[in-house]
């Protein structure tokens, strides 16, 4: 968890490299204080959307003929022990005339539930809670290659290119290349880093879960909040759940017999077509289950959820993963408006970290104020 003395030292590392920079002459005007970066992003496409290709192309379909499909009886029990999930928050704090001052938080941790109760699953790292700051490095401007220097020199760490966090403080690239002029694409690069920063977090915790003796010796699934990004060999009992069906991976008249899926139904398994143009060990089997009837007011697509599981998962094992995840729709996640195709465990989740990253604005709120003193002197 992100103690105190840890955002205290976030804000007092930055206001130390601020003030160097000050007296150095490189002006860092404050930002607006309302700029909040996943607010921009959840206006538009979700972000579990953003790697699939628009429009999509036809999938590679692994059951035939496509369609609808019944699961079959079951008793209402689930192997799904273990839950995964991690959230961001990013703000722009100033800038250095037209190159965005990002800073950002991102939590993460794995649920555990054994005989009906959740616990927090202790890990050594990589670490609950990570925050940085985010510069278009690659821009080449000195001015932010000096800030980074002094960033370095005030605490923060840099992050190699595979490396999973182990520092609390980083300090990131938002993009290779990048125009400098280029403000709103500065912007939205660093929301992007921001967005893989979290995907690393994330894809640490479930290389350490793969390794726990405790989950070696047993027959425990993890299900993962979003697409599975990092499955070793030694062991494959995770799925991914993605809960945002904004843009369907199916064409033509497979759309239709999507949007008329019946509540404990799924469709037959797929590759998307974006998975398809990657490499072989990226390529996921996906289907669609229908978790609850459509709701008043909400499209189709609203109590869908899309799951991902290793390539190798056949129409046996999708029926069973499939039951459970049904078995995971009591208690209901509410008040989340996304309930209707949310487990209840990824709400529990979300809802111990979203804390960790809220508490987060009062630091931002006191960089932006600094820099606004700063402009006034």
């Amino acid at each position: 968890m992100l103690a105190g003395k840890a955002s205290e030292d976030f804000v007092a590392k930055i206001s130390r490299a601020l003030e160097d920079a000050g007296r150095r002459g490189i002006h860092v005007t404050a930002g607006a204080g309302s700029c909040d970066l996943e607010a921009q992003q959840f206006a538009g496409r979700p972000a579990e959307d953003e790697d699939g290709q628009a429009p999509p192309g036809r999938p590679h379909h692994l059951e035939e003929p496509p369609g609808p499909r019944e699961l079959g009886e079951h008793d209402g029990t689930s192997r799904l022990c273990y839950f995964l999930d991690g959230v961001q928050s990013s703000r722009e704090i100033g800038r250095i005339e037209t190159v965005p001052v990002v800073v950002a938080t991102v939590a993460a941790a794995i649920i555990n539930r054994c005989d009906r109760r959740f616990s927090r699953m202790p890990l050594e790292s990589p670490p609950v809670v990570v925050q940085a700051v985010i510069l278009p490095r690659g821009a080449g401007d000195p001015r932010v290659e000096a800030l980074w220097e002094l960033l370095l020199a005030a605490g923060f760490s840099e992050l190699a290119p595979d490396e999973v966090p182990s520092s609390p403080h980083l300090v990131l690239d938002s993009a290779e290349y990048t125009d400098p002029s280029d403000y709103v694409g500065m912007r939205e690069s660093a929301r992007v880093r921001v967005r893989a920063l979290r995907e690393r977090l994330e894809g640490g915790m479930l290389r350490r879960w793969e390794g726990d003796d405790r989950v070696l010796n047993s027959d425990d699934w993890i299900a993962v909040d979003g697409q599975l990004r990092d499955i070793r060999e030694s062991n494959r009992r995770a799925i991914g759940l993605i809960k945002s069906v904004a843009r369907p991976e199916f064409v033509g008249k497979d759309v239709g017999m999507l949007l008329d899926l019946e509540p404990g139904m799924r469709t037959t398994s797929f590759v998307p077509d974006w998975q398809l143009r990657r490499d072989q060990s990226e390529r996921r089997t996906s289907w669609y289950l229908r978790v609850w009837p459509p709701q008043r007011g909400a499209d189709a697509l609203g109590s869908l959820m899309r799951i991902e599981a290793p390539r190798d998962t056949g129409p046996e094992m999708v029926d069973e993963i499939s039951r459970w995840v049904l078995a995971e729709r009591a208690p209901l996640a509410k008040p989340d408006p996304r309930w209707p195709s949310m487990i209840y465990p990824i709400h529990y989740v979300e809802r111990i970290l979203k804390p960790l990253v809220q508490g987060s604005e009062r630091t931002y709120a006191r960089l932006e104020r600094q820099l606004a003193s700063n402009g006034r002197d």
